[in-house]
């Protein structure tokens, strides 16, 4: 568990299942312009959470100060040949602009490098400027970029990776 700046970040556990489902559920609808509107589209939240950390990956949750009130999360899922993805970083959208993104990512960032992981990729929306921003300022570059055509919608897909070596 690491704690800043009054926040607590730490693994989710089945405890934080329905808070996860909640704010997962409510990070989509406020984006519209993000790949999925639809929280079943990839499965439950939780479930690809656990996942993650039965599979050498973890799925964090940033906390309030309280460690009752789920603020944001993010996750490191085990790809091939020692990659591995940062995915689902989620903060919620009135806790925008604190830097609470940030401090998901760079403990992801670290954690991959002490699962042993070489380089850590990820996707976003083009229409995801800060976010885009955010991955480019952590040290992320752009690899590829590929248009898929899901729920009805066209989505321009930005691929970006980090080398962790």
């Amino acid at each position: 568990m690491k704690t800043e700046n009054n926040v607590i970040l730490r693994p989710v556990t089945e405890t934080d299942a329905d808070q996860l489902r909640a704010l997962y559920r409510y990070s989509l609808q406020k984006n519209a312009d993000g790949f999925v509107q639809n929280p079943e589209f990839h499965g439950d939240i939780y479930t690809r959470a656990s996942g993650y950390q039965n599979n050498n990956g973890t799925m964090l949750g940033l906390f309030a100060d309280d460690d009752r009130t789920l603020l944001g999360f993010g996750g490191i899922k085990q790809k091939e040949n020692n990659r591995a993805e940062l995915c689902n970083l989620h903060v919620h959208p009135h806790q925008h602009g604190k830097g609470y993104g940030k401090h998901i990512a760079l403990t992801l960032i670290d954690d991959a490098r002490e699962l042993g992981y070489e380089i850590l990729e990820l996707h976003v929306t083009a229409t995801q400027s800060a976010a885009i921003g955010l991955y480019r300022r952590l040290g992320f570059s752009e690899t590829g970029r590929q248009v898929y055509s899901v729920e009805g919608g066209n989505y321009d897909t930005i691929f970006m990776e980090l080398h962790l070596t």
